[in-house]
């Protein structure tokens, strides 16, 4: 069974239209990106599956349940969570405090020591600034906070929107350090991601969105040998 699926899913703001009749499927165990050039319907895409956006028309689906329009709080209870462009933390809150709110649904104390235990082994720092405003950590920190609050409820997929997008380059590469490890944890995402070449070297499957259609999916290493697609979409051509 798909993780996610939208099926002929139409959508957008307003009288805008931005996704047509979309189709597309998202499986399990896998980190998934969405590319194309701006406008082509990719934070759109993420907003509709996380009921951000209304959906005019089709279906969006997690574990083959409708979830067409939901509330954001439903579609986290199924599993998902999203994490907005450029992460951001509550300034004035701890770290801990920070992490608390990413599981604001749960109150099992048992779930949330093992998910402060997950998050501190796989980002160190935090559990050393746990008491710590988190206004006041580094810019690469602070995204560490935000990456450990979307995991505190143990999400089955995350889906990231443009992660690095805004930042300064040495936050972009603690951007996408931190992708890598969640990915060697086996976390599932689906990414939309500015800077392509970085994410293609992270993630296993692609999909190409261009003015809201779908144009192309595969494996990542199959796009590579798609001359004309790697030229239309990412600026360069195969050597």
């Amino acid at each position: 069974m798909s993780l996610i699926e939208l099926d002929a899913v139409d959508a957008g703001y307003g009288e805008n239209q931005v996704l047509h009749d979309l189709s597309v499927t998202v499986s399990e165990d896998r980190v998934n990106c969405i590319i194309g050039p701006n406008g082509s319907g990719k934070s759109t895409m993420l907003k509709s599956i996380f009921g951000m956006v209304d959906v005019w028309n089709g279906t969006v689906t997690i574990r083959g349940e409708d979830v067409t329009n939901d509330h954001p709080r439903e579609v986290l209870e199924r599993g998902v969570v999203m994490l907005p462009q450029g992460g951001s933390v509550f300034p004035d809150m701890s770290v801990k405090e920070n992490l608390r709110m990413g599981a604001y649904l749960i109150d099992d104390e048992e779930f949330l020591g093992r998910q402060y235990e997950e998050v501190f082994d796989m980002f160190p720092v935090l559990e050393e600034k746990r008491a710590q405003r988190a206004g006041d950590l580094s810019g690469g920190q602070q995204m560490m906070v935000a990456f450990g609050r979307a995991l505190m409820p143990d999400p089955d997929i995350l889906l990231l929107d443009e992660p690095s997008a805004g930042l300064a380059p040495d936050l972009v590469d603690d951007v996408f350090e931190q992708v890598e490890v969640l990915k060697d944890r086996g976390r599932d995402m689906l990414i939309i991601e500015q800077n392509v070449r970085r994410v293609l070297e992270i993630a296993e499957y692609v999909y190409v969105l261009d003015q809201g259609r779908l144009e192309y999916e595969g494996e990542t290493e199959s796009l590579r040998n798609e001359e004309d697609i790697m030229e239309m979409y990412i600026g360069e051509r195969h050597k």
